[in-house]
């Protein structure tokens, strides 16, 4: 009986640092290939030069949004401090961008990249961006938007390509204005972002109720020996 127990016990133990996946969803940045002289563009996005761009993607099953990660560079240096809006914006019903403000989940990067270590096509310096702690529910198998763009203004910031994708993105003014599409050659934007899946999965607060009668029954089952 005992035995059973402490087996039933660590298995429900075990299980509850296994039972959230982790899930990638990534399309790689294209850095400069120094060889071959290609790839490392991308796409203008400052909002005080009338531009924010967005990606479309999508998850197979729900999920819970983590972390966005992103890369871009600077024309013709990076400000002292960087900030830039991160969106999710949802579909209108007809494969675009959903128009006007506010999005579906908004947060703020103010801070400084990291260094890649990698240049784009134009030899500047590839910064890599990241925003953890995200609790943003997503549906799957649904269309969302990821728009990214500096607020900084000192200079001019470019989202940098990936070669993964669908060769199509949308950009547009402001909050206000309407998106219009870029395809069917169009850059893709490179992003990483991760996720968990929005199965049903006990809080905390269920696993210790559950432990509770266990761990008692354990030290009953002990004393009577």
């Amino acid at each position: 009986m005992v035995q059973a127990i402490k087996l039933f016990l660590a298995v429900l133990l075990s299980s509850m640092s296994f039972t959230v996946n982790a899930l990638v969803l990534e399309q790689a940045p294209y850095f400069f290939d120094d060889e071959n002289n290609v790839g490392g563009d991308g796409y203008l996005s400052v909002e005080s030069a009338g531009a924010q761009v967005a990606e479309d993607f999508r998850f197979a099953e729900d999920v819970i949004l983590t972390s966005i990660s992103w890369w871009g560079s600077y024309d013709p240096f990076a400000p002292e401090t960087e900030s830039f809006a991160v969106r999710i914006i949802g579909d209108d019903g007809t494969g675009n961008p959903a128009p006007g403000f506010p999005p579906l989940y908004e947060t703020i990067f103010t801070g400084l990249g990291e260094d890649s270590g990698f240049v784009d096509l134009f030899d500047e310096t590839v910064f890599q961006y990241k925003v953890a702690g995200l609790n943003w529910s997503l549906q799957g198998g649904v269309d969302y938007y990821l728009s990214i763009f500096s607020n900084a203004g000192a200079s001019d910031w470019y989202w940098l390509e990936s070669q993964a994708g669908d060769n199509k993105n949308w950009y547009r003014e402001n909050d206000t204005g309407p998106w219009s599409v870029d395809s069917p050659d169009a850059l893709n934007m490179s992003f990483h972002l991760e996720a968990v899946r929005a199965a049903s999965v006990p809080e905390p607060a269920t696993w210790l109720l559950m432990l509770i009668p266990l761990i008692g029954l354990y030290r009953k089952t002990v004393t009577a020996m």
